[in-house]
């Protein structure tokens, strides 16, 4: 069934346009088609993480770009709080998902995108320290936030924090440790 779905979508949910071939996020079947993203696992950011393309997949990249562009109509950017993201369709315009950031880092093959990445997503907790549903992104550190415990982005954002700590080199344990510092060996952490 899985490859069925994967046919399908390689022959009728690939878009042309002129930043080259897109992922479509969804398509009705008589040609008609939905370009966005939403802040959501699955999305098209995440095609990645679930497993569907590699970070390197040339359509994957191009997707990846215009959705994290105004080409997507709910990517927000705020001059005033110079925080741009990707929001939704069920919670109102200009509110953006830290958990779109999350899925960003977790596809992200530049360690300067991770480092800011991980600079906003600590700098928009409005105090608390959490990973919120959505936020104003008019409003500076995250404040009119949405859900104070949103236990999906928290445990999304532990999952990757993990998944960074044991990987090797600068997108990995360098960026969470310092310098020169080795991946987390998990049968180390738990022996004893």
């Amino acid at each position: 069934m899985s490859q069925t779905i994967r046919q399908a979508i390689m022959n009728n949910a690939i878009i042309n346009s002129t930043d080259g071939q897109l992922y479509a996020y969804e398509i009705d079947g008589f040609g008609g088609v939905n370009f966005m993203d939403d802040a959501n696992v699955p999305s098209l950011m995440s095609l990645p993480y679930i497993g569907f393309v590699d970070t390197n997949d040339t359509i994957y990249t191009s997707t990846r770009k215009a959705i994290l562009s105004s080409k997507n109509p709910y990517w927000f950017h705020s001059p005033s709080s110079n925080h741009s993201g990707i929001g939704g369709p069920h919670r109102g315009l200009n509110r953006i998902w830290p958990m779109n950031w999350i899925v960003q880092l977790n596809t992200s093959t530049s360690t300067e995108e991770r480092i800011a990445l991980l600079d906003m997503l600590k700098s928009t907790t409005a105090g608390k320290g959490l990973i919120h549903e959505n936020f104003d992104v008019g409003q500076a550190q995250g404040a009119g936030f949405g859900r104070l415990w949103f236990a999906w982005g928290n445990s999304l954002f532990g999952e990757v924090l993990l998944n960074m700590a044991m990987e090797e080199g600068v997108l990995g344990a360098e960026i969470l440790f310092g310098q020169g510092q080795p991946a987390l060996n998990m049968q180390d952490v738990f022996a004893s």
